[in-house]
């Protein structure tokens, strides 16, 4: 019989993941995680940011979502050991690098 208490503690356990191969990337393959609570909180506050301005430009709102997308996208790529590929001290860096590969893999 599974430890269910073992289980339940276990790393990753309170996250749904899937293992995908990023052909882009030369067929490596990577770890998608859930994104945490506190990725979620970050999305929302760098779309929200100013939502309520009317003069927001088009470009603008598709910057934000860039902004918004990195957040979640560094939570959630992770190595086949599990463990996160970037910080979030590196979310400029990925930034200026992000494109549909990465959308994709959200």
């Amino acid at each position: 019989m599974k430890n269910i208490k073992n289980l339940a503690l276990a790393k990753m356990s309170g996250f749904r993941h899937k293992t995908v191969a990023v052909p882009e990337w030369e067929g490596v393959k990577v770890v998608l995680r859930e994104p945490s609570g506190e990725a979620w909180l970050r999305w929302q506050e760098v779309v929200k940011a100013g939502a309520d301005d009317e003069n927001v430009s088009v470009s603008e709102k598709a910057h934000r979502n860039l902004c918004a997308d990195v957040v979640l996208f560094i939570d959630v790529l992770c190595d086949t050991d599990k463990q996160p590929v970037f910080s979030v001290d590196e979310e400029e860096q990925v930034r200026e690098i992000y494109g549909p590969v990465h959308s994709r893999l959200l």
